[in-house]
Protein backbone atom coordinates (compact mmCIF):
# COMPACT_ATOMS: atom_id res chain seq x y z
CA UNK A 1 0.00 0.00 0.00
CA UNK A 2 1.27 3.88 -1.12
CA UNK A 3 2.31 5.86 2.07
CA UNK A 4 -0.90 8.54 2.26
CA UNK A 5 1.70 11.19 3.13
CA UNK A 6 3.22 10.97 -0.42
CA UNK A 7 -0.06 11.17 -2.41
CA UNK A 8 -1.11 14.67 -3.36
CA UNK A 9 -4.21 16.08 -2.19
CA UNK A 10 -4.92 18.43 -4.99
CA UNK A 11 -4.46 18.40 -8.22
CA UNK A 12 -1.24 20.10 -9.82
CA UNK A 13 -2.00 21.60 -13.11
CA UNK A 14 0.55 22.67 -15.50
CA UNK A 15 0.41 26.55 -15.54
CA UNK A 16 2.96 27.08 -18.61
CA UNK A 17 5.34 25.34 -20.16
CA UNK A 18 8.45 27.79 -19.99
CA UNK A 19 10.77 25.97 -22.09
CA UNK A 20 11.74 22.26 -22.95
CA UNK A 21 13.43 21.49 -19.94
CA UNK A 22 11.02 23.07 -17.14
CA UNK A 23 7.55 23.58 -16.25
CA UNK A 24 5.97 26.31 -14.36
CA UNK A 25 3.72 24.87 -11.84
CA UNK A 26 0.76 26.66 -9.81
CA UNK A 27 0.43 25.16 -6.30
CA UNK A 28 2.34 22.48 -6.73
CA UNK A 29 4.00 23.35 -3.10
CA UNK A 30 0.24 23.58 -1.60
CA UNK A 31 0.87 27.24 -2.00
CA UNK A 32 0.16 29.89 -4.56
CA UNK A 33 3.63 30.43 -5.48
CA UNK A 34 4.40 29.14 -8.53
CA UNK A 35 6.87 26.18 -8.60
CA UNK A 36 9.45 25.70 -11.63
CA UNK A 37 10.09 21.76 -12.15
CA UNK A 38 13.34 20.62 -14.41
CA UNK A 39 12.46 18.13 -17.15
CA UNK A 40 15.92 18.45 -18.46
CA UNK A 41 16.49 14.57 -17.43
CA UNK A 42 13.49 13.12 -18.48
CA UNK A 43 13.61 15.47 -21.77
CA UNK A 44 16.31 12.96 -22.73
CA UNK A 45 14.58 9.86 -22.51
CA UNK A 46 12.96 8.73 -25.68
CA UNK A 47 10.49 6.37 -23.44
CA UNK A 48 9.32 10.01 -21.26
CA UNK A 49 9.10 12.04 -24.70
CA UNK A 50 7.02 9.05 -26.29
CA UNK A 51 4.61 8.95 -23.34
CA UNK A 52 3.95 12.91 -23.41
CA UNK A 53 3.51 12.26 -27.20
CA UNK A 54 1.16 9.30 -26.27
CA UNK A 55 -1.13 11.86 -23.61
CA UNK A 56 -1.75 14.58 -26.32
CA UNK A 57 -2.51 12.19 -29.03
CA UNK A 58 -4.65 9.64 -26.60
CA UNK A 59 -6.56 13.15 -25.74
CA UNK A 60 -7.17 13.93 -28.58
CA UNK A 61 -8.26 11.28 -30.14
CA UNK A 62 -10.73 10.21 -27.56
CA UNK A 63 -11.91 14.01 -27.52
CA UNK A 64 -12.26 13.39 -31.80
CA UNK A 65 -14.17 10.17 -31.37
CA UNK A 66 -15.97 11.20 -28.17
CA UNK A 67 -19.22 12.14 -29.79
CA UNK A 68 -19.60 9.49 -31.64
CA UNK A 69 -18.88 7.00 -28.32
CA UNK A 70 -16.02 5.05 -29.60
CA UNK A 71 -12.82 4.88 -27.74
CA UNK A 72 -9.10 4.19 -29.84
CA UNK A 73 -9.56 -0.04 -29.47
CA UNK A 74 -13.15 0.57 -30.98
CA UNK A 75 -12.13 2.39 -34.60
CA UNK A 76 -8.93 -0.13 -34.56
CA UNK A 77 -11.48 -3.19 -34.21
CA UNK A 78 -14.29 -1.90 -36.62
CA UNK A 79 -11.13 -0.97 -38.81
CA UNK A 80 -9.33 -3.93 -38.77
CA UNK A 81 -12.98 -5.64 -39.49
CA UNK A 82 -14.14 -3.51 -42.37
CA UNK A 83 -10.94 -4.21 -43.86
CA UNK A 84 -10.81 -8.27 -43.26
CA UNK A 85 -14.71 -9.74 -43.34
CA UNK A 86 -14.67 -12.57 -42.35
CA UNK A 87 -11.79 -12.73 -39.44
CA UNK A 88 -11.69 -14.69 -36.48
CA UNK A 89 -12.11 -13.30 -33.00
CA UNK A 90 -8.86 -15.14 -32.53
CA UNK A 91 -6.74 -13.30 -35.21
CA UNK A 92 -8.40 -10.16 -34.19
CA UNK A 93 -7.43 -10.53 -30.57
CA UNK A 94 -3.57 -11.74 -32.06
CA UNK A 95 -3.66 -8.70 -34.39
CA UNK A 96 -4.44 -6.17 -31.65
CA UNK A 97 -2.42 -7.99 -29.04
CA UNK A 98 -5.32 -7.98 -26.63
CA UNK A 99 -6.08 -11.33 -24.58
CA UNK A 100 -9.24 -12.55 -25.99
CA UNK A 101 -11.19 -12.54 -22.34
CA UNK A 102 -10.72 -8.61 -22.78
CA UNK A 103 -11.49 -8.32 -26.53
CA UNK A 104 -14.81 -10.36 -25.91
CA UNK A 105 -16.83 -7.88 -23.87
CA UNK A 106 -15.87 -5.05 -26.59
CA UNK A 107 -17.21 -7.01 -29.39
CA UNK A 108 -20.16 -7.61 -27.29
CA UNK A 109 -20.91 -4.26 -26.79
CA UNK A 110 -20.05 -3.45 -30.57
CA UNK A 111 -22.56 -6.26 -31.39
CA UNK A 112 -25.13 -4.58 -29.16
CA UNK A 113 -24.68 -1.37 -30.49
CA UNK A 114 -25.44 -3.08 -33.90
CA UNK A 115 -21.85 -2.13 -35.94
CA UNK A 116 -20.60 -5.52 -35.59
CA UNK A 117 -22.13 -9.09 -36.27
CA UNK A 118 -20.65 -12.71 -35.05
CA UNK A 119 -21.33 -15.58 -37.76
CA UNK A 120 -20.14 -18.64 -37.23
CA UNK A 121 -17.26 -19.72 -38.98
CA UNK A 122 -17.27 -21.93 -42.19
CA UNK A 123 -13.98 -23.42 -41.57
CA UNK A 124 -13.92 -24.03 -37.84
CA UNK A 125 -17.40 -24.73 -36.34
CA UNK A 126 -15.86 -23.68 -32.96
CA UNK A 127 -14.92 -19.90 -34.09
CA UNK A 128 -16.97 -17.13 -35.48
CA UNK A 129 -16.20 -14.68 -37.86
CA UNK A 130 -16.55 -10.91 -37.32
CA UNK A 131 -18.36 -8.67 -40.01
CA UNK A 132 -19.42 -4.71 -40.12
CA UNK A 133 -23.01 -4.25 -40.25
CA UNK A 134 -24.22 -1.59 -42.54
CA UNK A 135 -24.63 0.80 -39.53
CA UNK A 136 -20.87 -0.23 -38.45
CA UNK A 137 -19.87 0.80 -42.10
CA UNK A 138 -21.52 4.10 -41.82
CA UNK A 139 -20.29 4.82 -38.51
CA UNK A 140 -16.59 3.63 -39.60
CA UNK A 141 -16.57 6.06 -42.11
CA UNK A 142 -17.94 9.00 -40.32
CA UNK A 143 -15.11 8.09 -37.63
CA UNK A 144 -12.52 7.81 -40.61
CA UNK A 145 -13.09 11.35 -41.41
CA UNK A 146 -12.90 12.52 -38.13
CA UNK A 147 -9.66 10.69 -37.69
CA UNK A 148 -8.31 12.56 -40.31
CA UNK A 149 -8.75 15.76 -39.00
CA UNK A 150 -6.68 14.57 -35.66
CA UNK A 151 -4.34 13.50 -37.66
CA UNK A 152 -3.87 16.84 -39.42
CA UNK A 153 -3.87 18.34 -35.92
CA UNK A 154 -0.74 16.30 -35.50
CA UNK A 155 0.81 17.07 -38.60
CA UNK A 156 0.16 20.78 -37.42
CA UNK A 157 2.06 20.07 -34.13
CA UNK A 158 5.03 18.52 -36.00
CA UNK A 159 5.11 19.59 -39.86
CA UNK A 160 4.45 17.47 -42.52
CA UNK A 161 8.04 16.00 -42.62
CA UNK A 162 8.07 15.29 -38.92
CA UNK A 163 4.63 13.34 -39.28
CA UNK A 164 6.12 11.08 -42.50
CA UNK A 165 8.92 10.69 -39.87
CA UNK A 166 7.32 9.73 -37.35
CA UNK A 167 5.32 7.51 -38.96
CA UNK A 168 8.33 5.55 -40.28
CA UNK A 169 9.72 6.07 -36.79
CA UNK A 170 6.83 3.94 -35.08
CA UNK A 171 6.24 1.65 -37.52
CA UNK A 172 9.45 -0.63 -36.42
CA UNK A 173 7.95 -0.78 -33.14
CA UNK A 174 5.02 -2.90 -35.07
CA UNK A 175 7.10 -4.99 -37.13
CA UNK A 176 7.72 -8.37 -36.62
CA UNK A 177 11.25 -8.95 -35.09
Amino acid sequence: MSNPKLRPTVPIPVRKQTSRTERRLQGADRSNEPVVVSLKKLNGLAGYLIRQAQLWVFEDFNATLGPLDLRPVHFSILTIVGENPGLSQMALSHVLGVVRSALVPMLDGLESRGLLERTPSRIDRRSHALYLTPEGKALLERAEALVQEHEKRLMKKVGAAGHKQLLQILATFGKQQ
